[in-house]
């Protein structure tokens, strides 16, 4: 998927892009419409600035593209929810095997902490506090010859 944006400031590596989403086609919502809004969905509101790496050496007011991955999605969900999941059913699992009296708070206790420690697991594997899995394209149609740049 693919946002345009305009560059509001750099701050070391990072640049700060206001992107602006779109209402759609009009049909978006309708049975047999495009679902085009969906895909913008991740960005919020009407107008959000996000912080992302500069590996372009963009400037404040350098329209730029702000491309995520088609499987991100995926990957934000499978860390979201199937690795506290299955944190549950192997800690639940444990539990129950290695109960010596009660079972079943063995086993909500294996649950539990199982569940935790897969969160913490998906968490440390989400990557870098604060730059969003995006990245800056150049706008289709921007070569390097107009401005020297």
């Amino acid at each position: 998927m693919r946002v345009q944006g305009v560059v509001s400031r750099v701050d070391g590596e990072c640049a700060w892009v206001v992107v602006s989403v779109s209402g759609g086609c009009g049909r978006c919502h309708e049975a047999g419409g495009c679902g085009g809004v969906n895909i913008a969905r991740p960005f919020g509101g009407v107008q959000r600035e996000l912080r992302l790496l500069n590996d372009i050496d963009a400037l404040p007011g350098d329209p730029v593209s702000v491309v995520v991955d088609d499987a991100v999605p995926l990957k934000a969900a499978l860390l979201t929810y199937g690795f506290p999941i299955l944190g549950v059913l192997a800690g639940a699992w444990l539990g129950t095997a290695l109960a010596a009296g009660n079972v079943d708070l063995s086993a909500a206790l294996g649950a539990g902490a199982g569940g935790a420690v897969m969160y913490l697991v998906g968490r440390a594997r989400a990557g870098q506090a604060g730059v969003m899995p995006m990245k800056l394209e150049r706008p289709q149609g921007a070569g390097a010859g107009g401005c020297g740049r």
